[in-house]
Order: C-alpha cells, then sequence, then structure tokens
C-alpha cells in the first residue's frame, strides 16, 4: 500500500508538471507567432509603399509631349490673366537731401553725423498718416493712410543721407504727382515736427515712360512651370494608382516570384493544358468511331 501511494503522488506531480509546461509554452508559441506575422505585414506594408524613382523618371520621360503641352497650356493662361486681368502699374521717383549747412554754406561732421542719425527717423515720418492724409487731400485721392501707404515706399541708399521716395500707382501722370507731393509735403512736415532744418529736394520725379509691373515673362515662366508640375503629378499619381499588369516586371512586383520562373510555370500548365485537351479531344473521336 505504501508503495501503490508514492506511485501515485509522483505519476500526479508528473502529469501537473507535463500541464505546465504546456501551459507556459503555448503562450509564448503564440508571441513568436504574432511577432512574425507583424514583421511580415510591415515588411509587406514597406514593400507596397516603395517606389521605382528609376521607373518614374523613365515613365516621365515617355509622357515628355503631355508635360510639354502642358508647360505650354499653363504658360499661355498665365499670360492671358497677366494681360488682360492685371492693370499694368508704372513708378516715379523724387528724392531729399537729409542734411544742410547749419552754420553757413560750410557742412561740417557734426551735420553729417546728424544727417546720418535722423535718416531712420525721416522714413518712419514720412509714412506717418499726417504726411500721407495731407497728400492724399492736396490731389484730392480720397484715399486713407493705408491705401496711401500701399503707393508709397521710402529707401535709403546705402552709405548715404538721400531717401528715396517711390510712387506706383496705374497712370504714370499720378504716380508722378505723388512722388512730387509727397517730397513737397515732407520738407514741410519735417522740420516743424523734429525741429531740425528743412531737408532739401534733391531730384523731382519725372513721367515714367515704360511699365513697372506686372513683368509679363515672370507669369508666363510661373504658368507654365505650375502647368508641367500639375502634369507630373498626375502622371505619377495616375501610375502609382494602376495595378494592371502589363508585363513580367508588374507579375514579379505583385506575385513576388522571380519573372523567369513565373513565366515557365506559366507555359508549362498551358503546355500541360493544352496536351489534356488534345488528349481527351483524341479520347472522345476514338470513342465516338468505336461507337
Amino acid at each position: 500500500m505504501p508503495g501503490s501511494i508514492d506511485m501515485n503522488k509522483e505519476r500526479r506531480n508528473t502529469a501537473m508538471n507535463t500541464l505546465k509546461r504546456e501551459g507556459n509554452s503555448i503562450p509564448e508559441l503564440e508571441v513568436l507567432s504574432g511577432g512574425a506575422a507583424l514583421a511580415a505585414t510591415a515588411q509587406n506594408e514597406e514593400d507596397e509603399m516603395e517606389i521605382d524613382l528609376v521607373e518614374l523618371a523613365f515613365l516621365l520621360l515617355d509622357k515628355l509631349h503631355y508635360i510639354i503641352l502642358f508647360f505650354l497650356v499653363g504658360a499661355l493662361l498665365f499670360n492671358a490673366y497677366s494681360y488682360f486681368l492685371i492693370h499694368p502699374t508704372y513708378e516715379s521717383t523724387s528724392s531729399i537731401y537729409i542734411v544742410s549747412a547749419s552754420g553757413g554754406s560750410v557742412v561740417d561732421l557734426t551735420d553729417l553725423n546728424i544727417g546720418s542719425s535722423l535718416k531712420n527717423d525721416y522714413q518712419e515720418l514720412i509714412m506717418s498718416y499726417p504726411v500721407l492724409d495731407r497728400v492724399s487731400e492736396k490731389l484730392e485721392l480720397g484715399l486713407d493712410t493705408r491705401q496711401m501707404s500701399k503707393m508709397i515706399s521710402v529707401t535709403n541708399p546705402t552709405d548715404t543721407r538721400i531717401l528715396k521716395l517711390t510712387a506706383t500707382a496705374e497712370s504714370p501722370e499720378l504716380a508722378r504727382d505723388i512722388a512730387n507731393t509727397l517730397a513737397e509735403v515732407s520738407v514741410e512736415y519735417l522740420p516743424d515736427t523734429m525741429s531740425t532744418d528743412a531737408p532739401n529736394i534733391a531730384q523731382v520725379a519725372r513721367l515714367a515712360d515704360r511699365k513697372a509691373g506686372p513683368s509679363y515673362t515672370k507669369y508666363t515662366l510661373l504658368g507654365g512651370v505650375v502647368g508641367a508640375m500639375l502634369c507630373c503629378a498626375w502622371i505619377a499619381v495616375s501610375h502609382l494608382m494602376d495595378d494592371t499588369i502589363r508585363t513580367a516586371d508588374d507579375m514579379e512586383k505583385y506575385f513576388g516570384e522571380p519573372r523567369m520562373n513565373l513565366i515557365g510555370d506559366v507555359l508549362c500548365v498551358a503546355m500541360l493544358v493544352i496536351g489534356l485537351g488534345y488528349m481527351i479531344a483524341t479520347l472522345v473521336s476514338l470513342m465516338g468511331g468505336v461507337m
């Protein structure tokens, strides 16, 4: 009896150990199989997302006539837009000289330093609303400060005490009048505001003899580039979205088999089907003859 009891205990222990080992191994197998599946899925997605740039480049080269056509159409459309829908503008420029002699006809170093330090202040004050509003009133333009500021620019050439006042308008006469009136109003307004000597008008604006904008060449080139880029994008998207099998390379790409082996397998299957069909047709004809 004691011997049988010990044997039963050993059997129970062995069975329990076996169940434990099996229970621990199943999750491990599931984890390993799950990881392999995830890795295979990620690899397949990476293969699907891979884009053959060389193939795409040859495709674009093959469709070059379409790209040229879209380039010409885009250039024509943008040129027509700039010519018919954008009003031409003209520019005129006047200039003022900031510093003058403070003690007589001789300009000393102090006058030069003061002129250099005041040019930034002059630029800000010229673009202020008292000056711009006065210009609009004198010319009876009926424009507010924001509209006037879009038509005027003030620049200071490097290492000079000269301010260039440039006016842009849709007519050359208006551009000239704005530039000259702005210089006159500035010469009157700046000394009263800053308690300094009045700047001198160095250059009077003249009537513009050519358009400042728009640039038809720039719009034409821009339209051509936009048209060509749209065509390239259309060709690339159409190629990537097209999954039609046309060549052996496409078969290898979609089925993942070597090209020559796949063609050989297809030929073998075709020959086998043809042979079976011939044998069946022969048997049927023989049976018909016997009957």
